[in-house]
């Protein structure tokens, strides 16, 4: 099911009942308690609705269901556009790729999202029998010419400043492929929140992919640590493995290993 689809059917129970707690509407949607509380506090943002201990109640001014409207489409932010990105840290950026590329096995279905270190990711791929599922235009320019390579672009609705599509077109495409690994990148991690992106259309698109995916990878250079996005996109839980310049927080150390992630330095 997807946020847009869960959100219509988290009202209309709210509709249906007032007031309900979180177990419940994890029971009812199928979803985790975690998945719940991001979309109730998805839908808090817009106004649907107000949280309360444990549960949420229907806002007493709340747009109707199908009146809310979808993420608005990512626009250049203080990093600059995409192309302007690929000049950033780009040495961490390539050591990070190929860590990331030891993960791969031939046959293997990979999702890249529309990162710059997704496009190191794709600059170094070697020639192996793969399969490439992206949102970006860029990686399957880059990638076009590989004839070892199975390409499935993902359309949607097109960000010039991302070079990607985004939307609930793109999320709803990803249903058709089973994904063995999404290597993806963001905006910001945080030790206590978790993964933060740059707009709510990136984040509400990798969590579609993440709950695509059989394996998620997050790739960060140390710009991103320590530092929340606009967007939160999900808690440190979602991860299995995140491949990182070397940092110097025990704390952070700490919840990796509390959340089993595997952590390997680039």
């Amino acid at each position: 099911m997807l946020p847009l689809e869960r959100h219509r059917l988290i009202l209309q129970l709210l509709g249906q009942s007032g007031v309900m707690r979180v177990n419940d509407i994890a029971a009812a949607t199928g979803v985790s308690r975690e998945t719940i509380r991001r979309d109730l506090s998805d839908l808090q943002r817009k106004g649907a609705l107000s949280r309360s201990h444990g549960g949420a109640l229907l806002a007493a001014n709340a747009l109707p269901v199908t009146a809310l409207p979808p993420p608005a489409m990512p626009a250049a932010d203080a990093r600059g556009s995409f192309r302007q990105r690929t000049q950033l840290n780009c040495e961490a950026k390539a050591r990070i790729a190929r860590r990331a590329l030891r993960l791969l096995q031939p046959g293997d279905s990979i999702l890249l999202d529309g990162s710059t270190t997704s496009w190191f990711v794709a600059r170094q791929l070697p020639e192996m029998e793969l399969t490439v599922i992206t949102p970006s235009v860029s990686i399957l320019q880059t990638l076009i010419s590989r004839r070892s390579l199975r390409l499935v672009g993902l359309g949607g609705e097109f960000s010039a400043a991302e070079e990607s599509f985004f939307g609930e077109a793109t999320a709803r495409m990803l249903q058709a492929y089973q994904v063995d690994r999404l290597f993806f990148s963001c905006q910001g991690l945080e030790r206590d929140s978790g993964l933060y992106a740059g707009s709510e259309a990136h984040a509400s698109l990798l969590r579609e992919m993440m709950i695509a995916a059989r394996q998620v990878v997050a790739l960060l250079d140390a710009s991103k640590f320590g530092h929340p996005g606009v967007a939160r996109i999900s808690g440190l839980g979602e991860l299995d493995i995140l491949i990182a310049e070397p940092f110097n927080d025990p704390l952070l150390e700490k919840e990796m290993t509390w959340h089993n992630v595997e952590v390997f330095n680039a």
